[in-house]
């Protein structure tokens, strides 16, 4: 997995660093549901003045932060408020992505929620301003859950808290988004020929979504580098879905980033042509890149997003890359996905996860009796 859900919360640590922890009074129920709702969505349950206010600023700047890597900068998670109502609770109980915040002396609903879980002895530090409290839980209510709940003794404190541990708040609730995602892709039928061919024939695989279809498989030269490359893509009305896997062997370090990136471009240039003949599809500097490290199965790789172009012609959009050596086989792996979808009404940023899940079903012969330890 890319950033599993485990990895997420343990770096969620700055969270809970100094931090007075909410108590247990809601227990886990036994015979969990299964979560609603949408992914991408984080239900805000708080009251209309701290929603409205600097707490809920900070709440929108954290969840709903622009994404400079995709075409039109769609927020990265969608904020939702909802007051707490007694009768609501119940639905609450079964959302996906939740988050519990107010100051802890607010005289709401919300407030009296907060107070009521704060272990004895506790709560003079969080009104004294001595501490803040933001923990997270998992599967609390429901499986594929995650619930974030947030206090401090005035809105100042709690919204420079929810600013303070932005990338740690992002990264769990889009942690559970990738796990949904990976789940929605693959609940209809699954290509499972397709996958135990390709580990036959390549060494490696990923898991391959009902609808799409193979488009090249051939041994390729790019940019000085010699291997297999595969494609496959997913046409729908309106918009395409479309990634490829290039392995090289004999490699024991990862390349560059410029080689890297030249490769890519030289892999696009010969086989992801436009409608007319001089158009050819690269990756576009010009425009923001974000790069991190990230874990896929295991090996460490080197993430890349950002925004690809048409040359000689007007259209573009949307990339994913992981670059990684698996040193049990000295290979190098690229995998690259891109979406296009030109709609306003299309979720890009939920396209572009799917390229992300498929990245995470990546695995190698040697993978396999690990895999089927776990099953």
């Amino acid at each position: 997995m890319i950033r599993p859900l485990t990895l997420a919360l343990a770096g969620l640590a700055a969270l809970t660093a100094s931090a007075t922890l909410l108590g247990c009074s809601d227990q886990p129920l036994v015979g969990l549901p299964t979560a609603t709702g949408p992914a991408p969505e984080v239900l805000v349950v708080s009251d209309s003045t701290t929603w409205n206010g600097i707490v809920g600023d900070a709440v929108r700047e954290v969840i709903a932060q622009p994404i400079p890597t995709l075409p039109n900068q769609q927020a990265f998670l969608r904020p939702r408020f909802q007051q707490l109502e007694p009768n609501l609770l119940a639905t609450i109980r079964k959302t996906k992505n939740v988050l519990f915040i107010a100051p802890i002396d607010v005289e709401t609903p919300i407030g009296d929620y907060l107070r009521a879980r704060i272990p004895e002895g506790q709560q003079d530090a969080l009104t004294s301003g001595r501490s803040v409290a933001v923990t997270v839980r998992e599967d609390l209510w429901a499986n594929g859950q995650v619930v974030v709940t947030a206090t401090a003794a005035t809105d100042t404190l709690l919204a420079q808290a929810i600013l303070d541990r932005a990338d740690s708040l992002r990264s769990v609730y889009d942690a559970n988004a990738l796990e949904w995602t990976l789940t929605n892709m693959f609940d209809r039928a699954q290509q499972t020929e397709i996958e135990a061919e390709l580990m036959a024939t390549n060494g490696w695989t990923v898991n391959i979504q009902h609808d799409y279809l193979k488009v090249q498989d051939t041994t390729v030269t790019a940019d000085g580098r010699t291997g297999e490359f595969v494609r496959f893509r997913r046409v729908v009305p309106e918009t395409w879905r479309d990634f490829f896997v290039f392995a090289q062997d004999g490699v024991s370090e990862l390349p560059s980033t410029a080689e890297i990136d030249a490769l890519t471009d030289d892999l696009l240039a010969t086989f992801a042509r436009g409608e007319i003949d001089s158009s050819f599809v690269q990756l576009d500097p010009r425009r923001p890149v974000r790069r991190d490290t990230v874990q896929i199965n295991g090996r460490t790789a080197r993430e890349t997003r950002g925004l690809w172009r048409m040359v000689n012609y007007p259209m573009g959009g949307a990339y994913i890359r992981y670059a990684f050596v698996d040193e049990a086989t000295d290979r190098l792996f690229v995998y690259y996905g891109m979406v296009f979808s030109p709609v306003p009404r299309y979720d890009k940023r939920e396209f572009l996860r799917q390229m992300e899940a498929i990245a995470t079903t990546f695995r190698t012969q040697a993978d396999e009796p690990q895999a089927a330890a776990a099953g």
